[in-house]
Formats: structure tokens, sequence, C-alpha cells
């Protein structure tokens, strides 16, 4: 009997230790874990993009890659915040063909840009996107804040400093936090997490049109947060579940959906 107990309170030992280092390694790699990397778009994809040109954005910390195709008139412009391991590209071919402005630019530590991503970092980086925009003469009425994944964090901070013609959340989470505990949860995430982006707490700050994309098969992200996130925008707002559909939606159903929105919420 003893010698049982001796080897269960080892095991339980072991197990504890083992623990700890997971714990240890989870705080010191989240954001290695969160931030994947991403090299930009190709010159190939750039060409399948019409009227679309690589341009130096002016960062706050240096400069940053961006992709700009200046709109047809008449036509909005969507500033595009990537997600954590890039962007969807070919969602910008019918945004093009439609005429409308479309500006993607790379976070720090993406696409070989300097510094290394943070929330506050990314903050800053959208920050200097959008004063690229209004430079080219696009009016914040006539600028549409698309987030893909992780950038839905990110351009919902946007959309809640300005006043946007509107504001698209394509796979979005209430918080990273909650996400995090949802896929750690034997760990106290919820403490340890250091990039937040709080979005179910301020989309309700957010005065502008709101259109959320979310496919009922995601599963990097439940579709229940965006059914979340519905519930506590204003309006005008609308959510587009799409059945079946996994993380990254076809750009088409992407193009229809804001398509009609912008149609709905103009004038």
């Amino acid at each position: 009997m003893g010698v049982a107990l001796l080897w269960m309170a080892r095991a339980a030992g072991v197990a504890a230790l083992l623990y700890l280092l997971a714990l240890a390694a989870l705080w010191a790699l989240q954001e290695r874990l969160l931030f994947i990397g991403w090299d930009g778009l190709t010159d190939g994809e750039v060409a399948m993009v019409p009227g679309l040109a690589e341009v130096e954005v002016p960062g706050p910390d240096g400069p940053l890659r961006g992709w700009w195709r200046p709109p047809d008139a008449g036509r909005e412009t969507i500033v595009v915040f990537h997600g954590n391991g890039g962007f969807q590209w070919p969602k910008m071919i019918p945004w093009a063909r439609r005429g409308h402005g479309v500006l993607l630019v790379a976070y720090r530590g993406y696409a070989g840009n300097a510094g290394a991503p943070s929330e506050a970092g990314l903050l800053d980086d959208a920050r200097a996107a959008l004063a690229f925009a209004a430079a080219q003469g696009v009016p914040e009425t006539r600028t549409v804040l698309y987030g893909e994944s992780l950038g839905t964090g990110v351009a919902t901070r946007m959309a809640a400093e300005g006043d946007w013609r509107a504001l698209v959340l394509d796979a979005p989470y209430t918080s990273i936090p909650d996400r995090a505990a949802e896929i750690y949860g034997i760990f106290p995430v919820r403490a340890m997490i250091r990039t937040r982006f709080e979005t179910r707490a301020v989309l309700p700050e957010v005065e502008a049109p709101v259109l959320i994309l979310h496919g009922t098969a995601d599963r990097v992200i439940p579709v229940a947060h965006g059914r979340a996130l519905l519930a506590v925008a204003g309006e005008p707002k609308d959510g587009v579940w799409v059945e079946g559909g996994t993380h990254f939606l076809p750009p088409e159903v992407v193009d229809r959906a804001m398509a009609g929105f912008l149609a709905a919420t103009a004038g």
C-alpha cells in the first residue's frame, strides 16, 4: 500500500511539473502562437486584381508594405485588416471588378515589415493604413472597414474611432481570451493573454452599419462568436450565416453579401 501511494505521489508530482512547464511555454510563446506570419502578396497575385499595385505606407515605427487600388468614381474603398496568417486575397478580385477601391496593409512583423506584432502595434498600423487612405482623398464616409479573422478585432476598434461607411466582420471572435479559453481550457488563459481585442465590448460603440459573415462549420472560430457579436451591434446590422461554410468563405459569397448590404444601407 505504501509503495502504491508513493507511485501515486510521484505521478502527481510529474503531472504538476508538466502542467507548469506547459503553462510557462504558453505564457512565453503566446505571441508566436497567435501571430503566425505572412509573406505578403506575390507579384502574380497582385496582377490578378485589376488596378492593384504595391505601395509603401508610412507607419508609426517604419514603412509598411501595402497594396492599393484607387476607387472608380462614386465607389467605396474597402480597407482590409488581415488575419494572423495573411489574407484570402481572391476576395479583392470581385471588389475591384465592381470598381471599389481596395487597400491592404501588412502589419508590423508581417510581409517583411520591421517590428514585432502586438495589440497596440497592430492598432497603430491600422491607423496608419486609414491615414494613407485619407491622403488619397478617400473620406471616412466612403470607407468600408473589412476585418478577416484576427483582423476583425482590429477593424472593430478602428470603427469605433470614426464615421465610416460600414464595418464588415468576416469570421469574427468575441475576444481573444474568450477563444483561447475554449481551446486551452485547462489553463488560466483569461488572466494570461496579453493580446485581447475585446470585440464584444467595443462593438456597441460603433455607429457605422455592421455586417457579420460567418460559416456555420467554422472550426477555427465557431459561429457562436459571430452570433454573439450581432446581438450587441447597433442598427443597421445584418448577419449572414453561411451553411456549411468554414473559416474561409468563398470570395463570391462574401462579395454578394457585401454588395447587398452596401446597397441596403446606402444614402
